[in-house]
């Protein structure tokens, strides 16, 4: 059966419920088609390469680069750290910090005092 078949088998089928149809029925089916076709898109091609529905290619606009662009400023903190961690530190403040502290700078080059801390933690 072809598609002309069909369609002339069909005809009066569909010629009789719509016949049954009532004034406000088919007001909201004809609403509901005419959203359907302002919703439909053609298919689009990606890069001249693939097609996909339109739909598809806002997903992949939207969702992706929305997602990509979230990360953005995780990323740049995570870098600005990574580069201020990287940065030389002053000798000076590392002596300085040692002398504050409560041990004396001798316990930290005692290797018992190194073995016990090591005891200490596990």
């Amino acid at each position: 059966m072809n598609e002309k078949d069909f369609g002339s088998r069909l005809k009066p089928w569909l010629d009789r419920s719509a016949a049954s149809v009532g004034e406000m029925q088919a007001t909201r089916l004809k609403s509901a088609r005419l959203r359907a076709m302002d919703r439909f898109r053609e298919p689009v091609r990606l890069m001249g390469l693939v097609t996909v529905g339109a739909g598809t290619a806002d997903t992949i606009r939207y969702g992706v680069v929305q997602r990509a662009l979230l990360w953005l400023p995780v990323l740049a903190l995570i870098a600005a750290l990574a580069v201020q961690s990287l940065a030389e530190t002053d000798p000076g403040e590392i002596d300085a910090q040692l002398l504050t502290q409560e041990l004396p700078p001798q316990a930290f080059i005692d290797q018992d005092f190194r073995s016990w801390l090591g005891k200490s933690r596990n």
